[in-house]
């Protein structure tokens, strides 16, 4: 499947979560929505190794980070700062990982860095999210790896929840894989702006929702 139909699934799978968040319902909502980080990150990944100008794609996501955080804050979400920023650490981290002029042991004390940022301020996922962006963009391609780093990281969240700061219920994310690898390497159709848009209107949505079911 092309990455506009893998971004599809995503933006579908976080609503859902979002509606069980919000508003309620059976606990297979949540699981559905484990699905929905995974895919944004590796979609950051191949918009990285695609992207013609990084400045801009860092800018793009800077500005949605901060635009998104006024219904973040409105709405009382668990996390004070939104999953754009997140997924902006993440491409930070990209970012020094491939650079040729930096030391890999220097890498590895930045990239370390903001794994702690990411933990001190709360970032949404965390240090699971800045680590789950970083096996996608560093292992790019190489299924089998993939699917043995993330299945690690997944077990030591079971293990160690509050390292993490997230719900064992995170270990569904591994059928995110599903449709990972099934991606074909086609950008598919060019909507970039809309998966932007989405988020922080898809709270308008459902918030609206929850008022119309409450106030009837």
């Amino acid at each position: 499947m092309s990455l506009f139909v893998l971004k599809i699934i995503g933006i579908l799978s976080m609503f859902i979560d979002h509606y069980h968040y919000i508003i309620g319902g059976p606990e297979i909502l949540n699981i559905i929505g484990r699905m929905a980080f995974p895919i944004f990150s590796f979609s950051l990944g191949e918009g990285y190794f695609h992207t013609g100008n990084f400045k801009k794609y860092f800018g793009r996501l800077f500005f949605f980070a901060v635009i998104s955080q006024i219904p973040a804050y409105i709405f009382k979400l668990n996390y004070p700062l939104n999953i754009f920023f997140t997924l902006l650490l993440g491409l930070v981290v990209m970012k020094i990982f491939y650079s040729r002029k930096i030391p890999f042991l220097i890498k590895i004390i930045l990239i370390g860095g903001l794994v702690y940022v990411a933990k001190k301020y709360d970032f949404d996922y965390g240090v699971y999210g800045i680590l789950t962006i970083a096996l996608f963009g560093i292992l790019r391609r190489k299924k089998f790896l993939i699917f043995c780093a993330f299945l690690a990281l997944n077990m030591l969240l079971v293990l160690y929840p509050d390292i993490f700061d997230l719900a064992k219920v995170q270990i569904y994310s591994m059928f995110s894989l599903i449709p990972i690898f099934s991606y074909n390497g086609r950008k598919g159709k060019n909507m970039k702006y809309f998966f932007y848009i989405f988020y922080p209107a898809h709270f308008l949505v459902l918030e609206g929702i929850k008022y119309i079911i409450d106030k009837f």
